[in-house]
């Protein structure tokens, strides 16, 4: 019996594979490739999006100017939310952060159109990072 107890643990352990492409402790690597990550320390915590849902980017014009929302779901109750105002790849804009996010800055490395990537710091935001592909806007706006 002892055996086929050890036989059945060593079955379920090699079955069992874990993602490490969506490690919540880890930070994403800065990349400009439309890869869909996420990632920041908060107050010195780890923050990733990926587990619970994958970061959107979204962008649209008003009266202020060309704005991209992103909005990255980091835990089962948190959603964090930037708005960057005029991104233009290469250089920096500020952004508003939702809930503890707090405003910053953010450092464009890529936005043309179709992916847009950077890092970014505020209020208590440190090692801020995104590369995300746009969403597919509605034919009728």
């Amino acid at each position: 019996m002892k055996k086929f107890l050890f036989l059945l643990l060593i079955l379920a352990c090699a079955s069992c594979s874990e993602d490490t492409s969506i490690d919540p402790t880890l930070m994403p690597e800065a990349t400009s490739e439309g890869r869909n990550t996420f990632g920041c320390l908060l107050d010195g915590w780890v923050y990733t999006s990926g587990r619970f849902g994958l970061p959107q980017a979204t962008s649209y014009t008003d009266e202020s100017g060309y704005k991209v929302v992103i909005t990255a779901p980091v835990d089962l109750f948190s959603t964090f939310i930037l708005t960057l105002e005029n991104p233009v790849a290469h250089s920096t804009c500020p952004y508003t952060g939702s809930g503890n996010l707090g405003d910053g800055e953010a450092f464009i490395t890529r936005n043309d159109g179709k992916v847009i990537s950077g890092t970014f710091q505020g209020e208590d935001v440190t090692q801020g990072r995104f590369d995300i592909r746009f969403t597919e806007e509605d034919e009728e706006g």
